[in-house]
C-alpha cells in the first residue's frame, strides 16, 4: 500500500486523504481474508509506532543532555567565578588588615619617639642649665682658690718646688711671648701636669690681649695640642664683651683656625643671652666677618628655643644684620620639626616680624621634602593658618619633577586627596610634554593609579597638550602608553573614557581608541558602558556611527557582540542597536545566532528587562530577512539549546507568516523514517540503525 500511494503520487498527483483513507481500508478488509497477513500487517504498525516513539525519546534524550551539560558548565564557571571572588575578597582584606596594622604601629612607635624626644629635650635643657649655672661657679671657685693659694704662697715658704713652678707659670704668663707660653704648655702636657696647662692657657686667655689670645690658640693647634686650645673657649667667651668675643672670632678665622671659630660660634650659641648673640653678629659684622655672622644666626635659630628665636629676630630688628637674620633661617627649616615651625611663625607675628615670618613658608617650600612640607601644611591647616598652608603648597610646586612627584605621594598619604588632584592639574598645566609623561609613568608604576588617569586626562583637556607626542612619550618608558588607557578605563568614570576615546581618535590612534572600546564593553558593568556609549554618541564619534557598528558586527563572532548589544539597549536604545543587530545575522549562521543569544541570557542577572528587548530586536530582524526555512532550522535550533522562552518569541513573530507552520513541520519531519515508505521497507531488512532486524 505505501509503494502504491508513493507511485501514484509520482506518477499524477498526491491523493486526497479521504481517498488514501478509502484504499487503506480496502487493504485491511482484504488482508482479513488472511490471518497471517492480517496478524503481520498489526505487527508492522505496531513496530512503526515503536520505532516511531524510540526515535522521539532519543531526540529529547539529546536534547535534555545538551542542557544538562549547558548548566554543568554554567554552574562551574560560577563556581570557579566565586570562589575567584572569594579568594580576592580574602587577600585584600588580609591586605587592608595588614597595611592598617603597620600603620598603627607606625604611628604608636613615632608618637612613642616624640614622647621620648620630648622628655630628652627637657632633661637637655634641665642639664644645660645645671652645667651652665655649674661652669659660672666653678669659674668662680677658680678665682677664689687661685686668690687664696696666693696668698699662701706670699704667707708661707713651704712647699718651695710648688711655689717655685706656679712662680715660674704666673712670670711666664707676665712676661713669655706667645711662642714661649706655648713651648710651656707642651712641656707640662708632655709631664702629665694636664691641669697646670689648662690653667696656664685660661689664665693667658683671660688676661691677655685679644690678638696674644688669637695667637695663642691658634699656636697650640699647630703644636697638635687641640684639645687645650678648644677647652679655653667657653670660659674665654663667658668671661670677655662681645666685641673681645667678635674680635677673637676674626683673628681665629683670618689665622686659619677654623676648628677654634667653630667653638668660638657654638659657645657663644650655647651661653650667651639673644641680646649678646646680636652684638656678637654686629661685631663680626663691622669686623667684615659677613658669613660668620650668618653661621652664629643659623646655629642660633636651629638649637635655641622658639622664644629665644623670637627674641634675636627682635634684637636684629633695625640693625646692619637683620637681613642675615632673615636668610639664617632657611637652613633652620630643616632642623626644626613641623610644629615647631609652625609656632614660630605664630610667636613672629605676635613679635611684629612679619617679614620673619613671611620667609619662613617660602624656606619650607624652597628647601624641605615633600613630607615635611606636607606635614608644615597640616600643621598651618590645624591652626587655622589656610592662608600659609594654601602659600606653602602652591610655593612649593615650582620645584623639579622629582619634588612634585614625592608631593603628590605625600599628599595622597595624607589622605588629601583634593590637594593631591590641584597639584596634578597645576603641573599638568605648567609643564612640557616629556614632563608630564614622567609624571603619569611614576604615578603609574608607584600604584597611584587615580593621580595617574587624573594627569593624563587633565593633559589631554589642556589645548597646549599634543595627545599623540605625550602617547608616544608614554609608549617610550614603563609600563607603555596601553597600559596606561587601561588603567584609565579600568579607574574614571565613563564620561572620562569616552572623552579619552574622543582624543584618541582625533588624534589617529585607532589601536588605543579600540583599547579604550573594548575594555569598556567587557569589563565594566552594563550600566557603565551605556553611559560611555551615550556620551560617544553625543559627541559624534566615530566608533559609535551606525556604518561602523553594522561593519564591525559583520565582521565579529556572534557572542562578542552580546556586551555592544545590552549596552546599546542601556544607553536608551541608540539606532545604532538595529544596525548592530543587523550586522549579527547578516551572515545567516544559526549556530552563532544561538550563540549570541545564550551569551546574552548568561548576562542577565540583573539586568533581564533589557536582554528581553534585545532579544526581541533580533527576532524581528530575523523574520524580516530570513528565508522561512532558516527561521524553522533557528527555532529548531533553539528549543533544543535549551532556549525555549526564544523559540516561543521566534514563533509567535513567524505565526504572521502564512507557509511558516507548514514550512516549520516539514523541517521537524525531514529527517524521520516513514514507516509506509518505500526506503523505510528496503531497509528493514538490513536492519535498522544497526541496532535490531525486522522481518
Amino acid at each position: 500500500m505505501a509503494g502504491l500511494i508513493g507511485d501514484v503520487r509520482e506518477a499524477s498527483a498526491p491523493l486526497t486523504p479521504q481517498a488514501e483513507a478509502a484504499l487503506r481500508e480496502t487493504h485491511r478488509a482484504a488482508l482479513k481474508a488472511n490471518r497471517r497477513s492480517s496478524a503481520m500487517q498489526e505487527l508492522q504498525d505496531e513496530l512503526a509506532g515503536a520505532d516511531e516513539e524510540t526515535r522521539r525519546i532519543r531526540t529529547r534524550e539529546r536534547a535534555l543532555e545538551q542542557a544538562l551539560h549547558d548548566r554543568e558548565r554554567s554552574l562551574s564557571e560560577s563556581v570557579s567565578r566565586s570562589r575567584h571572588l572569594e579568594m580576592e575578597l580574602d587577600n585584600r582584606q588580609l591586605a587592608h588588615r595588614t597595611d592598617v596594622a603597620l600603620w598603627e604601629g607606625e604611628y604608636e612607635q613615632l608618637r612613642r619617639d616624640c614622647d621620648d624626644l620630648r622628655e630628652e629635650m627637657l632633661h637637655l635643657q634641665e642639664a644645660l642649665a645645671v652645667t651652665r649655672a655649674e661652669l659660672i661657679a666653678a669659674e668662680v671657685q677658680c678665682n677664689r682658690l687661685e686668690a687664696e693659694l696666693d696668698a699662701m704662697v706670699g704667707l708661707e715658704g713651704r712647699a718651695e718646688g710648688a711655689s717655685s713652678l706656679m712662680a715660674a707659670l704666673e712670670a711666664a704668663n707676665r712676661t713669655s711671648s706667645v711662642a714661649e707660653l706655648v713651648n710651656v704648655v707642651g712641656d707640662l702636657e708632655a709631664r702629665t701636669q694636664q691641669a697646670m696647662a689648662r690653667e696656664l692657657v685660661s689664665a693667658a686667655s683671660r688676661s691677655r690681649r685679644v690678638e696674644d689670645v688669637a695667637a695663642l690658640l691658634s699656636g697650640l693647634e699647630q703644636a697638635g695640642l687641640h684639645a687645650h686650645a678648644v677647652s679655653a673657649v667657653p670660659a674665654l667667651v663667658m668671661t670677655r664683651p662681645v666685641t673681645e668675643t667678635a674680635a677673637l672670632a676674626g683673628e681665629l678665622h683670618r689665622s686659619g683656625f677654623e676648628d677654634g671659630v667653630a667653638a668660638v660660634l657654638r659657645s657663644s650659641v650655647e651661653l650667651k643671652s639673644p641680646c649678646d648673640i646680636i652684638g656678637l653678629c654686629l661685631g663680626l659684622h663691622r669686623g667684615g666677618q659677613g658669613e660668620l655672622a650668618e653661621s652664629l644666626l643659623t646655629a642660633a635659630f636651629v638649637v635655641r628655643t622658639v622664644t629665644d628665636v623670637v627674641a634675636v629676630a627682635v634684637w636684629a630688628a633695625g640693625t646692619e644684620v637683620e637681613p642675615a637674620s632673615l636668610s639664617a633661617l632657611g637652613p633652620a627649616v630643616d632642623q626644626r620639626s613641623a610644629q615647631e615651625l609652625v609656632e614660630l611663625t605664630i610667636a613672629l607675628r605676635a613679635a611684629g616680624r612679619h617679614k620673619h615670618a613671611d620667609s619662613l613658608p617660602v624656606a619650607v617650600a624652597e628647601r624641605c621634602e615633600a613630607m615635611n612640607v606636607v606635614s608644615v601644611i597640616e600643621c598651618f591647616t590645624a591652626k587655622g593658618m589656610t592662608g600659609e598652608a594654601d602659600f606653602t603648597l602652591s610655593a612649593t610646586q615650582g620645584r623639579g619633577v622629582s619634588h612634585v612627584l614625592a608631593l603628590v605621594r605625600a599628599l595622597v598619604q595624607g589622605k588629601h586627596s583634593e590637594a593631591a588632584a590641584s597639584v596634578v592639574d597645576l603641573a599638568v598645566r605648567h609643564r612640557p610634554v616629556e614632563y608630564i609623561a614622567t609624571m603619569i609613568a611614576d604615578l603609574y608604576s608607584t600604584n597611584h593609579f587615580p593621580q595617574a588617569a587624573q594627569a593624563l586626562m587633565a593633559s589631554l583637556r589642556h589645548s597646549g597638550v599634543s595627545t599623540r607626542f605625550l602617547l608616544r612619550y608614554l609608549d617610550e618608558t614603563y609600563p607603555g602608553a596601553e597600559a596606561v588607557v587601561e588603567m584609565v578605563v579600568a579607574t574614571d568614570s565613563p564620561e572620562r573614557a569616552a572623552h579619552l576615546l574622543t582624543c584618541l581618535e582625533g588624534a589617529e590612534l585607532p589601536l588605543l581608541a579600540e583599547v579604550v572600546f573594548q575594555q569598556t564593553l567587557r569589563e565594566k558593568p552594563t550600566g557603565h558602558a551605556g553611559l560611555f556609549l551615550d556620551v560617544l554618541d553625543r559627541s559624534s564619534a566615530a566608533v559609535v556611527r551606525e556604518a561602523d557598528l553594522y561593519a564591525r558586527a559583520c565582521a565579529a563572532q556572534g557572542p562578542d557582540m552580546a556586551p555592544l548589544l545590552l549596552a546599546l539597549t542601556a544607553a536608551g536604545g541608540l539606532p545604532a542597536r538595529d544596525a548592530v543587530v543587523h550586522g549579527c545575522i547578516s551572515n545567516g549562521d544559526v549556530s552563532e545566532l544561538v550563540m549570541l543569544l545564550r551569551q546574552l541570557h548568561n548576562l542577565d542577572h540583573p539586568i533581564r528587562p533589557r536582554v528581553m528587548g534585545v532579544v526581541d530586536r533580533i527576532m524581528v530582524a530575523v523574520t524580516q530577512s530570513w528565508p522561512m526555512v532558516r527561521q524553522a532550522t533557528l527555532l529548531m535550533s533553539l528549543r533544543d539549546a535549551g532556549l525555549t522562552d526564544d523559540a516561543d518569541r521566534l514563533a509567535r513573530r513567524a505565526a504572521d507568516q502564512p507557509k511558516f507552520k507548514g514550512i516549520l513541520k516539514k523541517e521537524q519531519t525531514k529527517h524521520e523514517q516513514k514507516v509506509l515508505s518505500r526506503a523505510f521497507w528496503g531497509k528493514s531488512s538490513h536492519g535498522r540503525d544497526g541496532e535490531r532486524n525486522t522481518p
